[in-house]
């Protein structure tokens, strides 16, 4: 018998193993988010909380002539953020940082990589609480954040039969920036629509604001860093639906638009392009226009259909759409 393994089970796979083999499955009342959702989600005395953790490991989400210290412990910071505003109306509150540091690393570097920490918490009114150091072949930076529950939490898993399926802001450009740096590195001279595609990589904001105005009326919740393809697939899935996505509906930059001409390069790097960290969510139909005068900047893309499978259309007409962006393993 042939032995499987990890490049084989993939990402999403390991952690449904995750799931069925070693998650307590003891009838635990204080928990409200089980694992495989952006956060972790529970109860404490009086208090909901939310945990979330994510790593950036060095030459794989980023290299270090890419981005500078400072900016990099700043996105270390956001990417977190983001899987506490996919939960909802949640203050994130608490950060603790795990770092793993070649010997060489300088103590400017340090200085530095921390002064984005601290700059993106400060923004957050999020304090730094703790962490641990290891050396290291390579830099990697492991963030937890506990964050305090406001209001209505929202899982991926609460699509219903009609509700629209609605995005935050545009697709693509962080995939697109990254792609420009991985193809000219950071030597070439990159004009005005370049520069602002690579900021979306390795300068991403957390859309917490947004999570906050528009929670209490979305029925299902993700942030897309791992890409639009795949956070719709995620809520389809968890909430037992399919979809209906119009591909022409999907926000697209006019920077990307500028920078890469063609259609199928577009709609590659706004399906499959990562780290884009923005919105996807579902909200009944009756609620979509005052939504969408509540948050202006967000867009529908399609809907939520009962068939258990993910259709993309362009002019009426439906698409052939595979999978082949970026996997761990």
């Amino acid at each position: 018998m042939k032995i499987k393994n990890i490049t084989s089970i993939g990402e999403f796979g390991l952690i449904d193993i995750i799931k069925n083999k070693f998650v307590n499955t003891n009838n635990d009342s204080d928990i409200i988010v089980n694992i495989g959702d952006d956060s972790f989600c529970f109860k404490l005395g009086n208090m909901r909380l939310c945990i979330s953790k994510d790593m950036l490991i060095e030459d794989v989400h980023f290299k270090k002539d890419w981005i500078d210290p400072e900016g990099l412990g700043k996105k270390s910071i956001e990417v977190n953020v983001s899987d506490i505003a996919a939960m909802g109306a949640v203050s994130p509150r608490y950060a603790f940082i795990g770092l793993g540091l070649p010997q060489k690393t300088s103590k400017a570097f340090f200085i530095q990589l921390y002064k984005g920490f601290k700059g993106a918490c400060d923004n957050y009114n999020m304090a730094i609480v703790g962490g641990d150091f290891v050396k290291s072949d390579k830099i990697v930076i492991s963030v937890t954040i506990v964050g305090i529950v406001n209001g209505k939490i929202i899982k991926r898993s609460g699509a219903k039969f009609g509700d629209l399926i609605g995005v935050t802001n545009f697709f693509g450009d962080a995939g697109a920036g990254f792609s420009l740096l991985y193809r000219y590195g950071t030597r070439h001279k990159f004009n005005r629509n370049e520069r602002i595609l690579i900021s979306k990589q390795n300068n991403p904001k957390a859309r917490l604001k947004e999570a906050w105005k528009m929670s209490k009326y979305l029925t299902s919740l993700i942030d897309a860093s791992d890409g639009l393809y795949v956070s719709i697939d995620s809520i389809t899935k968890h909430s037992g639906k399919g979809a209906e996505i119009y591909i022409d509906k999907i926000p697209v930059s006019l920077n990307l638009k500028n920078v890469f001409r063609k259609n199928k390069e577009q709609l590659n790097f706004a399906l499959f392009g990562s780290e884009d960290y923005e919105l996807v969510f579902t909200v009944p139909n009756s609620k979509a226009s005052f939504l969408k005068k509540l948050v202006p900047q967000i867009s529908y893309i399609g809907k939520i259909t009962t068939s258990k499978k993910v259709k993309y259309f362009y002019d009426h007409e439906e698409q052939k759409i595979k999978y082949f962006g970026y996997k761990h393993f």
